[in-house]
Parts: C-alpha cells; sequence; structure tokens
C-alpha cells in the first residue's frame, strides 16, 4: 500500500525536518507499505495545485496530513478532497519532535481502520507504549540539506529527538532513555556521515541524573560528532562543562529570566562563571533573555547582560495581552539589543585596559564618533 506523509508548513518561522512523520514512516515500513514524506514547509508559497502534483505520480492509497495551522489543514484536505483523494487523515503537528509517539499512536490507530485490521497495525500499537519503543526515523526520506539547519561552524545539522510526550501519562513530558540517544547518533552518523546534531525542544537540566547519564554515556561511545542544546542558565553547573565537552556539546543556548538572572549578585556570577567556563572548553554560548514588566528595570539589566561576554544574545518580550502590558514589546527589544551592543562595545574596553580606563576610552571614543 502506498502512503503519503505530507507535512504542513509551520506558524513557526524556523523550518527543521519534520521527525514526527518520520518515525511514521519506520513504522508503516516495517508493515511492508511504501511510503513518501512530502514537507511542503520547504517551500510554503508553492499554491496547493504545485505542491500536490507528486501524489498523481505516486498515487497513494492512505494520505497523512499534519500541521500546526488549522486553517492549512482544513485547505489542504479541501484541495487534495478536490483532486480525488479519499482516505486522508488531518493531524494536528507542530514540527516539534515531541510530538512524535502522539502522531505515530493517531495515525496507526486510523489506518488500521481504514484497512479493517488486516495490516498488522495493532501489534505496532501494542508495542509502542512510550517513546523509547519508537524506532530509529526513516531520515532517507527526509532532504536534510533542504532545511535551514547549521552548526556553528556552518555544518550541516539535524534533529535528534531526546524527550516526547508520554501518551500514557496525560502528554506529559519525558526524557528518552540516553542509551537509545547515543545508538541513534551511532547509526545516523555511520548510515548518513552527519556529525552535527541539535537536541531540541527541552533543556538539558530537566533532569540532573539523566544529563550525567547522558554525558557518561556519549563520552564512553566515542562517536565523534558533535550537538548542541539548550539549559537552564539558574540550573547549569560550571563543573559539567568539561563533561559537556568532552561528551561532543559545541553549543549551548542559555535560557535566562532577566530579573532573576540579572537583579542577583549571587546568580549574576554563578552563570557569569558557567559562560567562562564554557569558552574555555571550545563550547559556543549564545543566550535567550525573558525580559518582563516592569520595562524601566530592562536599560539596567541589558546592561548587566553585556558583562557575560555572550557568543550571541536574543532578547524576548511576553506579548502585551500576555503580561498586561501597555508598553510596545517590539520597541522594548529593539531597545534592549541597542543598549547590549552598547555595552558590549564598552565591555571589551574595560577586559582589555581594565575598568577605569577601558570605560574612559568608550566614553571618550563615543563622544568622538558623535562629534
Amino acid at each position: 500500500m502506498n502512503v503519503a506523509l505530507i507535512a504542513l508548513p509551520s506558524a513557526n518561522t524556523v523550518c527543521i525536518p519534520p521527525l514526527s512523520l518520520a518515525y511514521l514512516a519506520t513504522l508503516l515500513e516495517q508493515r511492508r507499505h511504501i511510503v513518501r514524506i512530502y514537507d511542503l514547509g520547504l517551500d510554503p508559497e508553492t499554491a496547493w495545485s504545485s505542491a500536490f502534483l507528486p501524489l498523481r505520480s505516486f498515487r497513494p492509497h492512505i494520505l497523512v496530513v499534519a500541521g500546526d495551522q488549522a486553517e492549512l489543514r482544513t485547505a489542504a484536505l479541501e484541495a487534495l478532497h478536490q483532486d480525488q483523494h479519499e482516505h486522508v487523515l488531518v493531524l494536528p503537528m507542530s514540527r516539534s519532535s515531541l510530538d512524535a509517539h502522539h502522531v505515530c499512536c493517531e495515525a496507526l490507530t486510523w489506518i488500521q481502520q481504514q484497512r479493517g485490521g488486516t495490516d498488522g497495525c495493532q501489534q505496532n500499537l501494542a508495542a509502542l507504549e512510550s517513546i523509547d519503543a519508537l524506532p530509529f526515523p526513516s531520515r532517507h526520506l527526509l532532504s536534510l540539506e533542504g532545511y535551514n539547519l547549521r552548526a556553528v561552524g556552518g555544518e550541516l545539522q539535524t534533529t535528534m529527538l531526546i524527550a516526547g510526550r508520554d501518551v500514557r501519562k496525560a502528554g506529559d513530558v519525558v526524557l528518552r532513555v540516553p542509551s537509545q540517544i547515543v545508538a541513534e547518533l551511532r547509526t545516523v552518523a555511520a548510515e548518513f556521515g552527519l556529525r552535527h546534531f541539535l537536541f531540541p525542544d527541552v533543556l538539558l537540566t530537566m533532569d540532573h541524573a539523566w544529563l550525567v547519564e547522558m554525558l557518561r554515556l556519549l563520552c564512553d561511545a566515542q562517536l565523534m560528532v558533535r550537538w548542541e542544546a539548550s539549559a537552564d542558565a539558574e540550573l547549569l553547573d560550571a563543573a559539567l562543562m568539561v563533561p559537556l565537552a568532552q561528551a561532543g556539546c559545541e553549543a549551548l543556548t542559555l535560557t535566562m529570566r532577566a530579573s532573576r538572572v540579572f537583579e542577583s549578585a549571587e546568580t549574576r556570577h554563578r552563570v557569569s562563571h558557567v559562560v567562562s567556563s564554557a569558552h574555555d572548553q571550545g563550547i559556543y554560548v549564545r543566550a535567550n533573555v525573558l525580559l518582563e514588566p516592569p520595562y524601566e528595570s530592562v536599560p539596567h539589566l541589558v546592561d548587566v547582560a553585556a558583562t557575560f561576554n555572550l557568543d550571541a544574545v536574543c532578547f524576548e518580550v511576553p506579548a502585551a495581552e500576555v503580561v498586561g502590558a501597555s508598553a510596545d514589546t517590539t520597541q522594548v527589544a529593539k531597545l534592549a539589543h541597542q543598549i547590549y551592543d552598547a555595552g558590549r562595545d564598552r565591555q571589551r574596553f574595560i577586559n582589555r585596559f581594565g575598568p577605569a580606563l577601558g570605560s574612559l576610552i568608550w566614553r571618550l571614543r563615543g563622544q568622538r564618533g558623535s562629534s
């Protein structure tokens, strides 16, 4: 049976491989179905009539359409019905790999119903008790080079599932067993030659014991791969930087709440030590800094952030309707970046000439530039 899996464009501007469909493809291929994945997110401006042209030559018996925008799902369904496709399942699915387990279970159940229970999907469903039961995804069905995922050095990068929503626990996010992650990394590196990976969707600091175990297994495996992930700046210990680097970490994105990190001298010192320790190990460090009301304190907080010597920073401001603020949140973020850039410029002089002379040179340089 021919099965087409269609990923719709995402509301998120970042287009990453739809791993959820790649996992589903593996399960279907194990049942001897012929599967194709069509990712419309790679060319979101294409009209439905053109996007669905490849289906006419493939002639799928069943289609699974998945995306995170309800209006696009409805439009795609209508277009497929007009093109004489009758057996179409429409599923909500984000680009996050957290949805993999849910997507697989929902699609397999529906396909079994469509085929009258004759394709053996029931056995697959019985085995899918947790995300650790998922087989390695069919990455050969994804055009990995077409995605704008690149490591800090510009090398091709791909995502790796490290967590998912457990259907047994009301959708709670659970971490994948570290041995499974290491095994899939080894397989992908060997079969596709990929050496750079992104661990998306969850923070490494979600479970300290899990993180320590994963780093140990990665170090023991000696896979010669590099990866990047996110972590809560307040929960990350500088002592972890050495094992992180030895396990292949090449970049970290630290999540910070400005009011918590920058207003506490103790937390500020600890996070600064984490950043410098990461740099000592050759780890690239960027930060996502959440700015919250009252915005009058933003200039001071951002100015402090400039002393952290981060490699990159992104300031995030909650939507006004979320925080109930009257300020223009777009302008707040723009102002934060301007203050940060000025603070980074001053910090370079301080690092080179010392606090007193460095600040003086920076001020004189600014006065000369404005005159």
